[in-house]
């Protein structure tokens, strides 16, 4: 039997020496699998005063005590943190129980309900370079402030939800981004989008392959432009107009407060903008803790103006 084997050996090894090369490229043209984000919904450590709902796949959302959102945005090798709250409670303690990645730190924009926790993290923060000198207060450990108090009816932080490592803190660096920066997690990537409005170095995060907008201050249900330090209204508006050419890009927005809304809210926020522009909404007076102004209301857009800050030749 062996004798009678004998004679297809080297006719094997000569068709097993043609196929090795095609086998080769076959296993080389296989498609390289996808990045894979983290599905799992994460156990967030036991907090009584942050609560964490996962709003897109990789992306959570933390309610800072109903004051602010913070975002935890995750790639493949790196999480993004936008905003980081008003910084009463142990929100860096509190994000690493939602992910191990290492971590980079995003403001939106220069308020306290939104970079309050920056000197927790002893990481550099990114933002817009006219928005430094409003996030540099919060760089470094401060009691809660009074708007903090206000927005969150004056309630105390517990023991357990206390940031007490103030031994251990490290300056934060500042660092600068402006339009068209990108941050790339590892298979995800945000662009920054200028929206000079709600302050002048506001900015909006573009998570363009999933369509998403994260957006600050920019696009809330209620905007608030009566402050000191918003740019004209008319600014906003071009802001807005601006989103809009790129509305093909996302269509949801994941705001600084509330809930999650669909991209078409712009729509209704421009038309609640120009009404007062054109005077056809002389708006109501409206009183908030930070300072009054008037309020007109399209749809399910407010906007809260001054009305001696309404075109860009006011100032």
């Amino acid at each position: 039997m062996k004798k009678s084997l004998d004679h297809l050996l080297p006719s094997t090894l000569l068709l097993l020496a043609f196929l090795f090369p095609f086998a080769r490229v076959i296993a080389q043209a296989q498609p390289v699998p996808p990045v894979q984000f983290r599905t799992d919904d994460p156990s967030p450590r036991p907090s009584s005063w942050f609560a964490t709902k996962k709003v897109a796949e990789g992306v959570w959302c933390i309610d800072d005590h109903g004051s602010a959102n913070v975002y935890v945005v995750t790639g493949s090798d790196s999480a993004l943190v936008i905003d980081t709250g008003i910084g009463s409670a142990n929100l860096r303690d509190y994000v690493k129980s939602l992910t191990s990645l290492p971590l980079i730190i995003v403001n939106t924009h220069g308020h306290p309900d939104h970079s309050g926790a920056n000197y927790q993290f002893g990481l550099p923060v990114y933002a817009n370079a006219r928005d430094f000198d409003a996030i540099r207060p919060y760089n470094s450990f401060r009691p809660q402030s009074g708007a903090a108090s206000l927005m969150t009816g004056g309630a105390t932080v517990s023991q357990e939800d206390a940031f007490t490592d103030t031994l251990n803190l490290k300056p934060v660096e500042m660092k600068a981004v402006g339009e068209g920066y990108r941050f790339d997690l590892g298979g995800r990537t945000l662009e920054v989008i200028e929206v000079p409005g709600h302050t002048r170095g506001s900015i909006c995060l573009l998570d363009a392959a999933n369509k998403i907008l994260f957006t600050g201050d920019n696009d809330n249900v209620l905007v608030w432009l009566h402050l000191p330090g918003c740019a004209p209204l008319e600014t906003y508006l071009s802001s807005l107009e601006k989103l809009v050419l790129r509305s093909g890009e996302f269509t949801a927005l994941m705001p600084g407060h509330g809930t999650p809304i669909e991209s078409s809210f712009i729509d209704d926020q421009i038309s609640c903008v120009k009404s007062i522009l054109d005077g056809s909404c002389k708006g109501e007076e409206t009183k908030t803790f930070a300072g009054n102004g008037r309020s007109c209301t399209y749809k399910k857009a407010t906007v809260l103006f001054n009305p001696d800050n309404l075109f860009n030749s006011d100032q």
